[in-house]
């Protein structure tokens, strides 16, 4: 076996049930498309590897990319909702406050998904990354910038530009009668 096949079994095995339960997750359940995004991951990955620059562990790189392929799937089928919970951001607050994830307001983490993939056409993979782990995973900016290795000024500034465009988004949407 060579060296190359020796990684991918060992990191397939080591890191597949994960990539595979973030896309489930994302996908809402469907596990076809779920199994579809981990071998695509998987691959893309490989393919992608002796390009890869950066510190960035092999799972942090895998887990952007599940989450970025899963998006772009419900990109895909997504039909707006006209629901995006709020976007309650203070660079500057500590305690509870800047704890408070966003979908504490109720919107359930499929709906935020699917409003997402919608919204965030044209994004880049860092905005994109951000505004999932805060509006459907419910990662605080702490735990988003720490998770991405970020300060939390920035996190907490790509939130608000992202939250910014994807306003403006969602009032042309919903001018256009697509609600």
């Amino acid at each position: 076996m060579s060296d190359a096949t020796t990684r991918f079994n060992e990191l397939y095995r080591r890191y597949a049930p994960a990539v595979h339960r973030r896309a489930l997750s994302l996908l809402g359940g469907d596990a076809a498309a779920a199994q579809d995004v981990t071998q695509d991951v998987f691959l893309g990955y490989f393919r992608a590897e002796a390009r890869l620059t950066g510190a960035a562990q092999p799972f942090t790189v895998l887990y952007q990319m599940a989450t970025y392929q899963s998006v772009d799937r419900l990109r895909a089928r997504a039909r707006w909702h006209g629901k995006l919970g709020a976007l309650s951001l203070d660079e500057d607050a500590e305690g509870p406050a800047a704890q408070l994830p966003a979908d504490a307001g109720g919107v359930t983490r499929v709906e935020a998904t699917h409003d997402l993939a919608l919204l965030t056409k044209g994004e880049d993979e860092q905005t994109l990354t951000c505004a999932v782990l805060y509006f459907v995973e419910g990662y605080t900016t702490q735990e988003i910038a720490d998770t991405l290795d970020l300060s939390r000024k920035t996190v907490g500034r790509a939130l608000a530009a992202f939250g910014a465009r994807a306003r403006k988004r969602a009032e042309r949407l919903t001018v256009k009668g697509t609600v």
